[in-house]
């Protein structure tokens, strides 16, 4: 199937050598955009195997349907947040899974569409909502109605903007902002000249905080990992453990995805000092990626856009 939009899977070999999947395997893809990751992991489960297409971006899933037709049964598909996942795998039926990605990214589809109000180089509405039928805040409502604190605040903290509050002032003045153009041509005057020459955009970091606040992004990736680790299979002396794979592509998440999988793979977690573990903690979790993986300089010249992907990866143990 062709599509308008370009789309590279991050990280695939990688992944796919992590996650370990054999044929008759049943496994879960959370985000499965237009289905780049998808057709590798059906292929990898064979015909004897299942696999359950996740995204709550009812475009990207129906472009994905049509993409992986070809493979019938073997593959379903279902509406969502990844934050419901443990709901939606029980209810299709996906219980003792061997294998479970996340891929915490942006779809290209989302990125390349002007009218979702994603990218600050093409022209529409601020939107940034991945699933738009639910309502909710839209980026254009958050810069023109939110108060020049609160706005400084999000840029920092979910932005990691240093410039936030001269950013947020001139947000405040420039208002109403319409389209992205308008409001990336705030920020550009604002920082301009403090942020000097740079790799990236001067609002790449204004965009990311809106879009991660829009999504709550952050809370449905802290929400979701520990319902993985209950949907797989924890093994048996004569069969394989299921794995989970995680790809991230910024600090926030990649900090809530490293501290989670270091926990569930401590066997205590009491305070350092303490003479006695009263923690009662049990490791759940047997680290693969004590390192964090990260795409070789020659998969980020063939797709830029894979440079701040990290991919960790954790085996689940009884």
């Amino acid at each position: 199937m062709t599509s308008p939009f370009t789309h590279i899977p991050v990280l695939l070999q990688e992944t796919l050598q992590l996650l370990d999947l054999k044929a008759g395997d049943k496994a879960i893809d959370c985000t499965v955009g237009l289905g780049g990751h998808s057709e590798a992991l059906a292929e990898a489960v064979g015909e004897g195997g299942r696999l359950l297409c996740i995204d709550q971006d009812g475009e990207a899933l129906e472009f994905a349907r049509q993409r992986l037709l070809r493979f019938g049964r073997r593959i379903s598909f279902c509406r969502g947040n990844f934050r419901e996942l443990a709901a939606m795998a029980l209810r299709e039926g996906f219980t003792g899974v061997d294998g479970i990605l996340i891929d915490a990214g942006i779809s290209s589809m989302q990125l390349q569409n002007a009218e979702r109000g994603f990218a600050f180089g093409l022209n529409g509405p601020i939107d940034m909502r991945m699933d738009r039928d639910a309502g909710g805040l839209t980026a254009g409502e958050i810069v023109n109605t939110w108060d020049e604190t609160p706005l400084a605040d999000l840029f920092f903290d979910l932005g990691e903007e240093r410039q936030s509050r001269r950013i947020a002032k001139a947000i405040v003045r420039d208002r109403p902002l319409h389209t992205t153009f308008d409001l990336a041509s705030t920020v550009e005057k604002a920082v301009g000249s403090a942020r000097g020459r740079t790799q990236i955009h001067p609002a790449t970091k204004v965009f990311l905080a809106l879009r991660i606040f829009a999504n709550g992004e952050l809370d449905s990736l802290s929400e979701v990992l520990p319902q993985a680790r209950g949907l797989l299979d924890p093994g048996t002396s004569t069969t394989r453990a299921g794995r989970l794979a995680v790809i991230s592509f910024h600090s926030l998440e990649d900090r809530i995805v490293k501290r989670y999988l270091r926990r569930e793979a401590a066997a205590c977690i009491c305070p350092p000092g303490l003479p006695v573990c009263r923690c009662g903690h049990t490791a759940t979790f047997r680290d693969l990626t004590r390192k964090a993986i990260r795409p070789t300089a020659a998969e980020v010249a063939r797709n830029p856009r894979s440079r701040s992907a990290v991919l960790r990866a954790a085996e689940r143990i009884a």
